[in-house]
């Protein structure tokens, strides 16, 4: 004979049969829109133990099986799984003609269980019109049972009263139960399901037919028809299925195009122009353009192709409200370079509103790297001259990369690992090396590229880490002490009356050797440097009126200074006009 596992695999079997002919068969209402639902159930139950008088479901209708009920409480917790609290009562019924024995139980079963609905778990989720689902979980069983002789009606053995002989005690058996099986729903409405379920429920115990023999733990079979009713979330809506229109792109042979122009040749030093020219044909409406320039190069022009304007980390935004008339227009200009160099990634993204499309153009550039013969010093540094302020305090943010433990990291390994060509900075403390970049006089800059190196740059773990006066905090809390300390705010020249000077430079959390700048514009004046909290300004002149400070403005622009400007002092403190 087949054994009760097997007989519950060629019944369930019927079930999958007839789920997977229905399985395309659906209808549009997702079964996320469900949150809890009940059950009602009656149905056939059949034992598998010692007294039994056939091994097949269908052998055992006529006088194995006998009826039960249950309920279930279930919440889905997506389209495919639900988990659910099941009560189910019922007697079980045994008989064993070869030797005149018949059992009898009655119990009660709890149960926590779960559902997966498979129909949606190996086809499109969607809620189906027919939907095959298996269901297991784990539970327990409160039983009475007894032995008798069929012939005589005579109790041979029981469980569950402890040999009362008046049945007052309810001392009930109790066991583990494992079900394991499937059922098919049958949606009636979008509320109310029909389903049908068969499942096999394995004990722990041998003594459900009141004869505790043999090798294997009893087991039942409930085959039950239910109707479950889902509540369905107050947000959920019925969806409503509208329509589709084909309606024709009247832009699909617009020619939507984005041509670079970049200078051949480019030095690090250089400020050159960039030139894209866009074709979008008849397009009109709004637009936007996108230019993500490599970092460290910096956009010199404020007022572009007629478009609103704005440079955020080094990417360029473009917008218009209306397009340009012509179906191909011109957008340049003016960068420059601050210590970048190699080939330079180059990515735009043009959005046409009329289309509700973005397009996308790559390129890059390159600029090849040409040393200064200025030495730039480290940004923190005291200055002391003879008639200015000292004791300048620098705080400078970075953004660190990574570290290295005993070792140092060549500057190539940090180019190819992070996919970045800019200056990398190396602070080696005891044993630890650490590499960052960049340099921000606050903090909100430095966290701009932070992202910018997490988002682009493949650099998940970086962080901003802070210096003062040349040297790294442990930690940025540190600041709060140091900013509480008072700055000198500018220099002030020991002076009476009004002095003119030309300003020549002026750089911001960086020096230059003020006598290198003489020697490298071969300037005969001497050149003063002057501290503006982070600015470091350089001057030439100590005139006292305006023409003679005009005609030495003149003197250095012949020598190659162009963006020379005079500087008004009185009583020695510059005069800041608005």
């Amino acid at each position: 004979m087949l054994c009760h596992r097997c007989n519950f695999f060629i019944f369930t079997a019927l079930i999958a049969f007839m789920a997977f002919i229905a399985v395309d068969k659906t209808v549009a209402q997702s079964s996320l829109n469900y949150r809890w639902y009940i059950n009602a159930n009656g149905g056939i139950s059949q034992v598998y133990g010692d007294i039994q008088s056939a091994n097949n479901p269908f052998e055992k209708l006529s006088e194995e099986t006998t009826f039960g009920y249950g309920g279930r409480l279930g919440k889905y917790i997506g389209p495919v799984f639900s988990v659910h609290l099941q009560f189910y009562n019922n007697e079980l019924k045994g008989i064993d003609p070869g030797s005149d024995r018949s059992s009898e139980a009655t119990l009660m079963e709890y149960q926590l269980g779960t559902t997966v609905n498979l129909s949606n778990l190996f086809f499109k989720n969607k809620e189906r019109l027919f939907s095959l689902y298996g269901t297991t979980g784990i539970g327990a069983i409160f039983f009475r049972s007894e032995l008798r002789q069929t012939s005589t009606g005579e109790i041979l053995f029981d469980y569950g009263y402890k040999y009362d002989p008046e049945r007052t005690e309810d001392k009930k058996e109790t066991a583990f139960v494992f079900p394991v099986g499937m059922g098919l729903d049958c949606k009636l409405s979008p509320r109310w399901y029909l389903n049908l379920e068969s499942v096999l429920r394995f004990t722990n115990t041998d003594k459900l037919d009141a004869r505790f023999a043999g090798a294997n733990n009893d087991a039942y079979f409930y085959t039950s028809l239910g109707v479950s009713y889902n509540f369905v979330s107050k947000k959920a809506k019925e969806p409503i299925e509208l329509p589709v229109e084909v309606i024709a792109d009247p832009y699909a042979n617009e020619r939507i195009d984005l041509i670079y122009d970049i200078p051949q040749g480019i030095k690090s030093t250089d400020e050159f122009i960039i030139k894209t020219t866009i074709h979008k044909g008849k397009i009109d409406g709004p637009g936007r353009l996108i230019q993500i320039l490599p970092i460290g190069l910096n956009v010199l022009d404020t007022a572009i192709a007629g478009a609103k304007t704005e440079i955020i980390n080094y990417s360029l935004y473009l917008n218009w409200d209306e397009l340009p008339a012509d179906s191909v227009f011109e957008v340049s200009y003016r960068v420059k370079p601050d210590k970048i160099y190699g080939s330079l990634p180059m990515v735009s993204n043009l959005y046409l509103q009329k289309t509700g499309k973005e397009f996308k153009f790559r390129t890059s550039l390159s600029i090849e790297k040409v040393e200064e013969p200025i030495v730039v010093q480290e940004p923190v540094k005291e200055v002391v001259k003879k008639d200015t302020l000292v004791a300048i305090k620098v705080i400078e943010y970075r953004v660190q990369l990574t570290v290295a433990y005993k070792s140092k990291i060549p500057t190539e390994t940090l180019s190819e690992q992070f996919n970045l060509i800019t200056e990398f900075k190396e602070d080696c403390i005891g044993n630890w090396c650490y590499y960052s970049v960049g340099s921000f006089n606050t903090y909100d800059q430095a966290k701009a590229y932070r992202d910018i190196m997490i988002n682009n740059h493949n650099a998940s773990g970086a962080f901003i880490v802070a210096f003062y006066n040349g040297k790294r905090l442990n930690k940025l809390s540190e600041l709060k002490e140091i900013e509480a300390t008072p700055q000198p705010a500018k220099t002030v020249y020991k002076e009476e009356g009004f002095c003119y000077r030309v300003q020549i430079l002026a750089m911001l959390n960086k020096s230059v050797d003020p006598e290198a700048l003489r020697q490298k514009h071969k300037i005969e004046e001497e050149v003063n440097e002057e501290v503006y909290t982070n600015w470091r300004k350089y001057t030439v002149g100590k005139c006292t009126s305006f023409s003679e400070a005009k005609a030495l403005m003149t003197k250095l622009k012949a020598q190659g200074l162009t963006d020379t400007f005079i500087v008004t002092y009185k009583n020695g403190e510059r005069v800041v006009t608005k």
